[in-house]
């Protein structure tokens, strides 16, 4: 006497696939030929609360929502004519009356010959992404009006705060005019302070409007010569007599917004010659490495350099690592480049210069920023 052999596994036959339809979480159905509809999953019936007899053919336009249902029968009509792949999205009413969002695809399935013999087709309840939508779309505008008001303030106060600096440094210059001769000493440098820290708080005043619009405005892209950039900007910085800057021979062309490149790479590039330990044989070289769809520039000096614990600290707004007396500057000018190339899709990162001295500042920027990249909101 042998042991039994359990059966080994059949092919699934027509309960397996009306179990498999019912366990779908979406609700589902089959149309004929024409469009209409003689089969649903129980899923649908369970949330509708309706039975087939009531919802054979076009019996499903019940339980649309009457702001939507002509629309719905309009298109998908001209998907029947057409055989042509179908979806929408509009609200169904369940059992007890409440409406749900779905997502409905559906299908031609045809014979050999090419005819539509049958449609098949779903739908998935998305209420709870439209609402996730609906709330970050409301987010969104709330950050894009606060963002607005933002550069509102900063434009205003830059201007209404200026015009009291200006009458400052007005009064100063009376001032040493009627006591030309007699400034001497502590007052002479007195006088010097004062205006050097009134030209400081108009600096801040520009760096903080510049930084609130950084990467706002509307722009085109247009193909840049990150080369021939670097040597117009070599000359319009005005470096120090014996001050260098080379642009390396690889630096590549990009289709990027001009206008915020140019900004990035002056700002560091400026930074680089305020900031050195000795300007009168400095210098400063811009490289670039491909990166995917990125390149990554680097402006990298040979000046003092910044400790490796302090090269996150730079890039907060008016942060320095020297008293501003000894050099003038708002510190900004990092931070105005992080948000720069932020907006860009890209990074910004400090390491150690060449022969382990200066800085090198690594920024990405897209080869292509017509392709996308930027973050999509005006913050």
């Amino acid at each position: 006497m042998t042991d039994a052999v359990a059966p080994g596994p059949t092919a699934p036959d027509a309960s397996d696939f009306r179990n498999l339809a019912d366990t779908l979480p979406q609700m589902a159905w089959i149309a004929d030929a024409s469009g209409d509809i003689f089969w649903y999953n129980q899923r649908w019936y369970d949330y509708t609360g309706t039975t087939i007899d009531s919802m054979k053919g076009w019996g499903w336009k019940a339980v649309h929502h009457p702001d939507h249902v002509d629309r719905v029968v309009e298109r998908i009509s001209h998907a029947f004519k057409a055989g042509e792949p179908w979806n929408d999205t509009f609200p169904l009413r369940s059992a007890t009356g409440e409406y749900r969002w779905f997502l409905s695809l559906a299908n031609p399935f045809r014979d050999a010959e090419g005819r539509v013999i049958r449609w098949y087709g779903t739908n998935t309840d998305i209420t709870d992404r439209k609402r996730m939508e609906t709330r970050l779309a409301s987010k969104a505008r709330d950050l894009r009006r606060t963002n607005e008001e933002l550069e509102q303030f900063a434009y205003v106060a830059s201007h209404d705060l200026k015009a009291p600096l200006r009458g400052i440094e007005n009064l100063v210059g009376w001032i040493e005019e009627d006591l030309e001769g007699a400034l001497t000493g502590d007052v002479q440098t007195n006088m010097d302070l004062l205006k050097s820290r009134v030209r400081r708080l108009e600096s801040l005043l520009d760096d903080l409007l510049a930084y609130s619009r950084a990467g706002r405005a509307d722009v085109a892209f247009t193909p840049v010569d990150t080369k021939a950039l670097v040597e117009e900007l070599a000359v319009l910085v005005s470096p120090p007599d014996g001050f260098e800057i080379v642009a390396a021979d690889e630096l590549p062309t990009v289709n990027a917004a001009k206008a915020p490149l140019t900004q990035a790479l002056q700002n560091l590039i400026g930074n680089a010659i305020k900031h050195h330990d000795h300007p009168g044989d400095g210098r400063v070289r811009v490289d670039a490495h491909s990166m995917g769809d990125m390149v990554e520039l680097v402006v990298t000096d040979d000046g003092a350099g910044i400790p490796e614990q302090f090269r996150e600290r730079v890039f907060g707004m008016f942060q320095t690592l020297r008293p501003r007396d000894e050099v003038e500057g708002s510190g900004m000018g990092l931070a105005i480049v992080r948000k720069l190339v932020e907006r860009q899709g890209g990074k910004v990162w400090l390491t150690e210069g060449r022969e382990g001295r200066g800085l090198s500042v690594h920024f990405t920027w897209p080869k292509d920023g017509a392709k996308g990249g930027t973050d999509g909101f005006d913050g």
